[in-house]
């Protein structure tokens, strides 16, 4: 839910400009935008998959069979429960939830996807939210745990210099500093990443996803605050991290305001196993073929590394990384990066009208009459 959808007006213009604090005096009066913030390019982000289409018979079964109370309740927790876990950035899995709120009583009359159906109407028309899968290309690749998850993404339209998303994230300081660094994580990934085929279990949003190894990712985050760690935890700073939510090394909040802007360093250890359990990122142990990063890998001859996860996808996108990258470093975007999502998205199109083309007919043997046998 990280950012508006951007509107017709922002679509035709797709790259705004930023402004830097020693901007022309003159060209910051023109400008709504104040010279202290950014106003990156508003790109869509991946296209995430639909959730399944009910049954025209799971449909009535759970609009005639279901008490219109009983229903009502179904609904409403459901929603309840999706918009809770999205705001706490909890993971969503599809058959917990439905299970939850459909509860003991009508846990077996199989109609959770038609009270899916209904509670993503429910959000859209109160809060803006859609319903949404992992990607089809990021989803052929992963676990098969991800088949499993949902996400709310916010529809709400947003203008062409994202006043929406601005307004959404500028509401509190951790907020800013977290989204921040994501962005800067994924541009790290994405630049300085390799999408050598490698031996891990997850290839993420297909063979031409880049990793980028833990080390080289502190590295690069030092470099651009010194007061970060140049090198990642041992194995017991991570296990302190993941039990702690202050983290093991530095615990550095926004209200530590120190010198040099040490209040403003996050702690990345503690953020970096938060963007893996909200999946806006991808971790996994691969075999590094750089041999610069040979010292860094365990016993098993492997290296963690990190790489853009479904959430991110969904929220931000790849092309949105790519305009990101060009407009820090006021250059044109990589064509090479472009043509390689735009394959993707092309191959992901065309495989969505081979789905809706079969799911139409499934729809169509399931409301044809059935003819009575003769006895």
């Amino acid at each position: 839910m990280a950012r508006g959808r951007r509107s017709n007006k922002a679509a035709e213009a797709p790259s705004a400009t930023f402004i830097l604090p020693d901007d022309d005096a003159g060209e910051a009066e023109e400008s709504s935008i104040p010279q202290s913030q950014f106003a990156f390019s508003q790109i869509d982000p991946d296209q995430s998959q639909f959730l399944d289409a009910a049954r025209e018979s799971e449909k009535k079964k759970f609009e005639n069979d279901i008490n219109p109370t009983a229903r009502n309740r179904i609904v409403s927790d459901l929603s309840r429960i999706l918009l809770f876990k999205a705001l706490g950035g909890d993971v969503i899995d599809k058959t917990k939830v439905v299970a939850e709120a459909l509860g003991a009583d009508f846990r077996k009359d199989r109609v959770g996807t038609a009270a899916l159906e209904e509670a993503e109407t429910r959000l859209m028309d109160v809060f803006g939210f859609r319903v949404r899968r992992v990607p089809v290309k990021m989803e052929e690749d992963l676990p098969s745990r991800f088949k499993n998850r949902l996400y709310l993404i916010n529809e709400v339209a947003d203008d062409e210099v994202g006043t929406h998303t601005l307004n959404i994230h500028s509401a509190h300081m951790e907020s800013m500093v977290e989204k921040g660094v994501l962005m800067m994580i994924l541009a790290f990934a994405f630049c300085k990443g390799t999408s050598q085929v490698r031996s891990g279990q997850m290839k993420g949003a297909g063979k031409k996803t880049r990793w980028i190894s833990e080390h080289h990712l502190y590295s690069l985050l030092h470099r651009v605050d010194e007061n970060i760690p140049s090198e990642p935890p041992s194995v017991e700073g991570k296990k302190r991290s993941r039990q702690s939510s202050s983290g093991g090394r530095k615990s550095l909040s926004p209200g530590d305001i120190g010198p040099e802007g040490v209040g403003q360093t996050p702690d990345i250890d503690v953020l970096l196993e938060r963007f893996v359990q909200m999946d806006y990122l991808l971790r996994d142990k691969i075999e590094e073929p750089d041999s610069r990063e040979s010292s860094f890998a365990g016993e098993d001859g492997k290296v963690v590394a990190y790489a853009m996860g479904p959430r991110a996808a969904m929220e931000v996108g790849r092309k949105q990384i790519i305009y990101f990258c060009s407009n820090v470093l006021d250059e044109q975007p990589d064509p090479t990066m472009l043509a390689e999502v735009e394959e993707d998205e092309e191959s992901e199109e065309e495989e969505e009208e081979e789905e809706g083309e079969e799911e139409e007919e499934v729809v169509e043997e399931d409301t044809k009459p059935k003819k009575k046998s003769r006895r």
